[in-house]
């Protein structure tokens, strides 16, 4: 009996050693995952045949995936073709980890939102370019304390200016030099004096406001941020009628797959609401770009400085105002004297908004050909969130932000 207790208590002690060894080794396989993986394919199983390119392209790595895309929303390859004046060899982008040696790729590139300290290179070149990507604000950007974010990017793609390759939402393009002008850290825009001629909107435009009847409209489906836009909305629909699309309103709807802007907003509606869920430097999205591109007035609500994010005079700005009930009395002016309303267009004649994207990914091709030598990024978390919603904070002390609240940003 004693012999068949002592050979129960050795089993059982075998057993949970089994478990933990396995456990362990689970553990390890899943943090190295990366510098096993590649094992597979030492002998060419697997592995795509790699892209005959000069030794003067550079190679960009997707590393991660953005909301699930894995090309970043670039695309794969030779995505470079309608980049203007590129060096000669260009890019080439894909997100196959295993078409070239890891430490082959000239950058890669990291969404921030996506980042897990369980899938990260193994081995790094020095001379590569490990770069964090980011479009979120930092109010919604997870805030993620590891020790491999401290010294380990050396390159920055945001929609921030002051970023190393800026990617924002649009961009501004003078019409007649093709130059992109916004936004930028401190925008110059043309003048009266500068254009060849003040012209007023174009026909088109006139006969466009012909046609609207409705005062504001507003395409939402976050129903809570911490911008606290939905109260701004709540006390401004006091005092003029405010027509709410999406889960946030009634029973107005979008149908999926319909051009909105141009079959609602655009005929219908004075004002659009460009409301941003916070209240960030530089942070502005295409709830701003949308109502640009159509013939419709935007009214802004974010942290931004929008004199160097659009053009003057193309945008009603709330914090211009020191109540929603000013701004409202302001919009139903404007909508009684037509062309005082219409000088809200005139700056369509020299400018023009284009897409972001393309853009940057151009940008961050011309960066590599063009980079002598790398910083290295301390802390990202510091640098992409410190300091960074001073307008945002001020929420604390306001129910929503107004001309007041940005007379107490900075304290």
């Amino acid at each position: 009996m004693l012999l068949c207790g002592r050979g129960k208590r050795l089993w059982l002690l075998a057993f949970i050693v089994t478990l933990a060894c396995l456990h362990l080794v689970l553990m390890y396989c899943d943090i190295r995952i990366v510098e096993w993986e590649p094992s597979k394919y030492l002998f060419g199983f697997g592995k795509n045949d790699p892209p005959h390119l000069g030794n003067s392209t550079k190679k960009i790595l997707y590393w991660n995936t953005m909301f699930g895309d894995e090309t970043f929303y670039f695309g794969h390859g030779d995505i470079f073709n309608k980049c203007p004046d590129l060096p000669t060899g260009g890019c080439y982008a894909t997100h196959d980890r295993y078409i070239f040696d890891i430490r082959d790729y000239d950058a890669l590139l990291f969404h921030g939102n996506e980042l897990s300290v369980r899938d990260r290179p193994a081995i790094r070149d020095q001379s590569q370019f490990y770069v964090f990507v980011n479009l979120e604000s930092p109010v919604t950007w997870v805030k993620r304390a590891k020790p491999f974010f401290e010294d380990y990017f050396n390159l920055t793609m945001t929609y921030r200016v002051d970023s190393d390759v800026q990617w924002s939402y649009y961009s501004v393009r003078d019409r007649i030099s093709g130059d992109i002008v916004a936004p930028v850290g401190s925008a110059v825009w043309k003048t009266s004096e500068d254009a060849t001629a003040d012209l007023g909107p174009s026909g088109e435009i006139m006969e466009i406001i012909k046609t609207k009847r409705k005062t504001a409209v507003w395409f939402v489906s976050n129903c809570e941020t911490d911008s606290a836009r939905e109260k701004y909305v709540k006390e401004l629909s006091k005092h003029v009628d405010v027509d709410i699309y999406g889960r946030c309103g009634s029973e107005m709807k979008c149908p999926k797959g319909e051009d909105c802007f141009r079959k609602i907003v655009e005929p219908e509606y004075f004002f659009y609401l460009s409301f941003e869920n916070s209240l960030c430097q530089d942070y502005v999205t295409e709830k701003l770009s949308n109502a640009l591109m159509h013939n419709v007035v935007p009214v802004v609500y974010g942290g931004a400085d929008y004199g160097s994010s659009a053009p003057p005079n193309s945008y009603i700005n709330t914090l211009d105002f020191r109540s929603p009930k000013e701004l409202a009395q302001f919009l139903i002016r404007l909508t009684k004297n037509p062309s005082k309303y219409a000088e809200y267009f005139r700056w369509k004649r020299y400018y023009e908004i284009v897409p972001g994207t393309q853009l940057a990914i151009c940008r961050l091709c011309k960066y590599l050909h063009g980079a002598k030598g790398s910083k290295v990024y301390n802390s990202m978390a510091d640098w992409y969130l410190k300091g960074k919603c001073p307008l945002q904070d001020k929420l604390k002390s306001f129910p929503y932000a107004t001309q007041l609240a940005t007379m107490f940003a900075d304290d």
